[in-house]
């Protein structure tokens, strides 16, 4: 894919402002050097990798069986601690609220805006940053030449194994059963039909014209600045993380800003 760095912010607005909105999707995170890949492929590598450490060979999983397993006990105990939850067949919308939560799965959270994604990419950490962007209409239409009138079909089967006549797929979608954050965040996710190739992989793997798949680098030296001009914007963990919880972990900038910029005014005197 393409990379380009970026040298200041007029040059971040530059790239994004002419990316129709809801056509590109975003995805910020915050050391340029890790790959596109789910919590769950993740979660996956370091178990294989334990038992290799321990044995010496490396166990094969059934990751699919691995994740029927997880599905099924979140939507057998959720019900213990939240008051509303899908409908039991919307499988996607029970995948979304596992990620919420916290819980390993195979989808990658991205959002409609670049400026929350870039708001992610700079939200923790002291490495260069990068954020994602990619033409949905794109990769749609490159699944449309593979799939034809299948892709739909393909789409719909996202959660079983993959089978030896589909290729591997990345399916965006927005959920029907959402949530406080995720309207705040202009948010969707990206699934993948397979649980033995990350996203990064799969993406490399699109026949995609240059241009429509972006990896911007942020630098290091240019964070600061970033999280001030996003502030400005009123993008921020206050309003990211919709709650009590996002008001207390905006104050974990507070150092940033300056002390004199975080006193109420009128408590001067």
């Amino acid at each position: 894919m393409d990379t380009k760095t970026i040298r200041n912010w007029s040059e971040f607005d530059e790239f994004v402002r002419c990316k129709h909105f809801r056509k590109w999707i975003y995805r910020g995170q915050s050391d340029s050097s890790w790959p596109l890949e789910s919590s769950l492929h993740r979660a996956f590598e370091e178990a294989q990798l334990i038992h290799k450490l321990k044995n010496g060979n490396e166990k094969r999983l059934s990751r699919f069986e691995h994740e029927k397993v997880m599905i099924d006990r979140f939507k057998c105990n959720a019900h213990l601690y939240l008051d509303h939850l899908p409908q039991f067949e919307d499988h996607l919308s029970w995948l979304s609220l596992m990620q919420h939560h916290g819980a390993p799965t195979r989808l990658l959270d991205f959002s409609f805006s670049p400026y929350v994604a870039l708001y992610f990419a700079l939200e923790f950490g002291e490495e260069d940053a990068s954020v994602y962007c990619i033409s949905h209409d794109a990769i749609r239409n490159d699944d449309d030449e593979y799939f034809g009138k299948n892709r739909l079909k393909v789409y719909s089967r996202i959660l079983e194994p993959i089978s030896s006549k589909d290729d591997p797929c990345l399916f965006a979608f927005e959920p029907t059963f959402s949530n406080q954050r995720l309207l705040s965040q202009q948010g969707l996710f990206v699934a993948t039909n397979t649980l033995d190739l990350s996203h990064g992989k799969i993406l490399n793997d699109y026949n995609i014209h240059n241009g429509y798949v972006l990896k911007i680098i942020i630098p290091a030296s240019q964070r600061l600045e970033g999280l001030r001009q996003l502030n400005k914007m009123n993008i921020n963990s206050a309003n990211i993380y919709p709650g009590l919880d996002g008001f207390c972990k905006s104050m974990r900038r507070q150092p940033i800003f300056g002390l004199e910029r975080q006193k109420r005014i009128g408590n001067e005197l």
